[in-house]
């Protein structure tokens, strides 16, 4: 049986599936992608074909470009994408919570979190989480930074084809896995 196939509103990101899935509510991500903003995004995507030198350049290293990656999306313009409490809820009813590991047994914790994305990353939601990401592109492309804009392209591509744990599912599980155990923490009485 094929799960639920995105519908064509949700094929330029926000809406409804955007609360659900990330942190955007009351951001621009959360609103659906409006014609003048697919125009960015369409024109982003075209400038960074004429930057192919610059990207095969980066592609040539793909643990330097990782490493990239992991560094670009821990920067606060992401915090609205990081994995809501609906995916955090159904990763953690999936895999268990999150062990709590010594700095020598990071393997352990990596371990943990590549499983757990998976459990959630299914093809849908890799898709409209990639769509999301793409919504960013336009404000590097403007600003001429060129390595970044790639970087998002390169992750958005992956994520959405792939079925691999990409930096960005990565860094979206982990970062959502600390503001949903700091919800928790804040909720709790005193």
């Amino acid at each position: 049986m094929r799960g639920r196939i995105l519908r064509k509103s949700d094929l330029a990101g926000g809406g409804e599936m955007a609360v659900l899935l990330t942190r955007c509510a009351g951001t621009w991500l959360e609103q659906p992608a409006d014609a003048a903003e697919q125009e960015r995004i369409a024109t982003a995507a075209r400038q960074l074909r004429e930057r192919r030198a610059l990207a095969l350049e980066l592609h040539r290293d793909a643990q330097a470009i990782d490493a990239f990656c992991i560094e670009l999306f821990r920067d606060e313009a992401f915090a609205p994408l990081h994995f809501g409490p609906l995916l955090i809820s159904k990763m953690i009813a999936q895999v268990g919570e999150p062990p709590v590991v010594e700095d020598d047994q990071t393997d352990i914790f990596s371990d943990y979190l590549r499983r757990a994305v998976v459990s959630v990353a299914v093809p849908n939601t890799r898709r409209f989480l990639a769509t999301q990401l793409r919504r960013l592109m336009p404000a590097y492309t403007e600003q001429g930074r060129w390595r970044e804009a790639i970087a998002i392209d390169y992750s958005a591509f992956r994520t959405s084809l792939g079925n691999e744990v990409t930096p960005y599912l990565a860094q979206m599980a982990l970062a959502g896995l600390a503001d949903y155990y700091d919800d928790a923490e804040g909720d709790a009485p005193a």
